[in-house]
């Protein structure tokens, strides 16, 4: 079974705080992961597009994938999330592929990411969706989380 069609959890986020407490959660029910990734590793990717948001970002797309990103791309992950199966290439797959880290580090990372978010108001372009607004931003992590954060099981209860 593939990472994309692996069993995975719905959920859906209404704030960075869910993302955050969901995290803590799993990692402290040391929850399996049905995809490629690691706990650690996913808290470690979604923690990097947050510090990318505020710091800027070190890869740019050309041009025409920008403007299919803006126009078509944007509506549709802002109101109806993201599928699996995208495979990051070139200076984006260096930039936010996580090697293999410690789940607690990955965690660590995250938490930190969600507090620079509700703490600083810089944000920069988006190197595929353009400008977002503040408010953009957020839905879009809530989105990018609930995407990967989909593939660390449901701890037995």
């Amino acid at each position: 079974m593939s990472a994309s069609t692996a069993t995975r959890r719905k959920i859906t986020y209404a704030s960075l705080e869910e993302i955050a407490a969901d995290a803590k959660r799993l990692n402290a029910a040391e929850a399996s992961t049905t995809g490629n990734w690691s706990r650690g590793q996913i808290f470690e990717h979604l923690a990097r597009l947050m510090d990318f948001s505020l710091d800027g970002f070190p890869f740019n797309m050309p041009g025409v994938f920008r403007l299919i990103g803006k126009y078509y791309f944007k509506p549709l992950i802002l109101k109806n999330g993201m599928k699996p199966g995208i495979n990051l290439k070139g200076n984006s797959l260096k930039a936010l592929a996580p090697d293999p880290l410690e789940d607690q580090a990955g965690l660590d990372h995250l938490l930190n990411s969600i507090e620079r978010l509700q703490n600083e108001s810089q944000r920069h372009r988006s190197p595929f969706l353009g400008e977002l607004t503040r408010e953009e931003w957020d839905l879009l992590h809530q989105r990018h989380a609930e995407l990967h954060m989909s593939f660390i099981a449901e701890p037995d209860s």
